[in-house]
């Protein structure tokens, strides 16, 4: 890795981070005219077309073949598309982008629980202790200092489904493991196209029993930017981005950065007139500060793999 791989990595990654940041309180704008199930229908209608002709493009026509693996392709589609958009509109609609961008953020804690638990492997004691500070950090966030909020009201509602929408893009992520021969670019968008059928199903059951009724146009014009955002932005550009960005950094100096995204959702809620409790402040730099202890933790713990597997000795 040189400076000029980390120099434009450093950028990809300042552009992501930006752009994820704002997508919570962009999508809380957006649902006040357009309601979760068809924001979702179009945000990866478009996005799905969009990665569609960037894998033709950019890997040929073939690359758009499941290569038999349709039905794998769909579930993980429909887990990380549907499950994962469907589940934070609605959370969000319950919920603050502030809170909500912290429990998203939590993805790589969840990660390792995970592995913990399928495993059997039980991760550092560092790990445990920067994962114990992010919880720590994440309930008193939500709580704004009442841990009542944890376990009542609208807002704890939205804060779960929230966090279910966290498990859904960590299955979808742990998905690719599956689909050893496809690039990123090329998971995400053949899952993406299949997953977009899930989406539909679900939008027409919600629609005809009544829980989602189509946007107005004069709506969708009042708040076009948002959806411009949401659909090219942060569903198209973002993902290509980011695949750039690790490319060039790494996934662990890649995932450093991305810690950054929940404080830039803090200050955009600032910026729109919203009041930061001091414990919400308390909780936000726990919660960052435990996140990027714990990345710079793996990457101590990876630097010593690769000196023992090289035979050089380490510290």
């Amino acid at each position: 890795m040189n400076r000029q791989q980390i120099a434009q990595g450093t950028l990809l990654m300042c552009a992501v981070v930006l752009i994820w940041g704002a997508f919570l309180p962009a999508s809380k704008v957006a649902l006040a005219v357009i309601d979760p199930y068809w924001l979702t229908a179009l945000r990866y209608g478009i996005a799905a077309a969009c990665f569609l002709f960037a894998l033709a493009a950019w890997e040929g026509r073939r690359a758009l073949s499941w290569e038999g693996q349709a039905g794998k392709a769909w579930l993980f589609g429909s887990v990380g598309f549907a499950g994962f958009s469907l589940f934070v509109y609605e959370g969000l609609r319950l919920t603050r982008p502030e809170h909500g961008a912290m429990i998203l953020a939590l993805g790589p804690v969840n990660i390792v629980l995970w592995q913990w638990l399928r495993t059997r492997h039980r991760p550092h004691a560092a790990t445990l202790a920067c994962i114990g500070v992010a919880i720590a950090g994440l309930g008193l966030v939500v709580s704004q200092g009442e841990w009542a909020r944890l376990y009542s009201g609208g807002s704890a509602l939205g804060n779960g489904l929230t966090y279910l929408a966290s498990w859904c893009w960590i299955a979808f992520t742990l998905g690719a493991q599956h689909f050893p021969r496809w690039s990123p670019v090329r998971y995400t968008a053949l899952t993406a196209a299949l997953g977009w059928l899930t989406i539909l199903v679900a939008a027409a059951i919600a629609t005809g029993s009544g829980h989602s009724r189509p946007p107005a146009p004069d709506g969708l014009r009042e708040q076009l930017w948002a959806l411009l955002f949401i659909v090219f932005v942060v569903s198209f550009s973002a993902v290509l981005l980011w695949n750039m960005a690790v490319a060039k950094l790494g996934p662990l100096n890649a995932s450093l950065f991305a810690n950054f995204a929940p404080v830039v959702t803090f200050l955009i809620t600032v910026w729109q007139g919203h009041v930061l409790l001091p414990a919400e402040i308390a909780g936000a730099v726990l919660v960052v500060g435990a996140l990027v202890a714990n990345n710079l933790v793996n990457r101590h713990l990876a630097g010593k793999a690769e000196a023992l597997l090289a035979g050089t000795p380490t510290r």
